[in-house]
């Protein structure tokens, strides 16, 4: 299936071919725990400044399309990122965060190329990326992380 999405850096569209980007994939990312107003009041109650949430609002409105579907790719890591920080509440935000996103950049060369031009400002400013792993105690929570990155697999290869 055709992906395609906008470089955040330059304006223009970029396109992958992934045999991986199925039906059952799409689904996948159309469907959220969280709605857009559970994201917009996350995001405002986090103890950052006003720039860096309105980076992550930027963020969360990322799209793709795949196929004839729009899938708002960035409101789906926010939705990911908020399930585990439920999940592991002595984790920072940032921390998870720059954890999923980081490894989504480095092993998702579309995705890096889509997000990555706004994702880096926000990773700089929360500078959890650099001391990520010494700070991840929680084995429970890197599984969770990389269960979370693994779910992005048809995005990872060009078919």
């Amino acid at each position: 299936m055709r992906i395609t999405g906008i470089d955040a850096s330059t304006g223009k569209q970029v396109t992958i071919e992934s045999a991986d980007a199925n039906k059952d994939f799409v689904e996948a990312m159309m469907n959220f725990s969280l709605s857009e107003e559970d994201i917009k009041h996350l995001i405002d109650k986090l103890d950052v400044s006003a720039d860096i949430k309105s980076a992550l609002f930027t963020f969360s409105r990322t799209t793709i399309r795949i196929g004839q579907s729009v899938l708002k790719i960035g409101r789906k890591i926010i939705d990911y990122i908020a399930t585990i920080f439920k999940e592991f509440p002595n984790a920072s935000f940032g921390m998870i965060f720059g954890a999923i996103v980081g490894f989504l950049i480095s092993s998702i060369p579309f995705i890096g190329v889509v997000l990555g031009p706004i994702v880096t400002p926000i990773i700089i400013a929360l500078g959890m990326i650099v001391g990520v792993y010494n700070d991840i105690q929680d084995k429970a929570l890197l599984r969770r992380i990389t269960e979370v990155n693994s779910s992005f697999y048809a995005l990872r290869t060009a078919g």
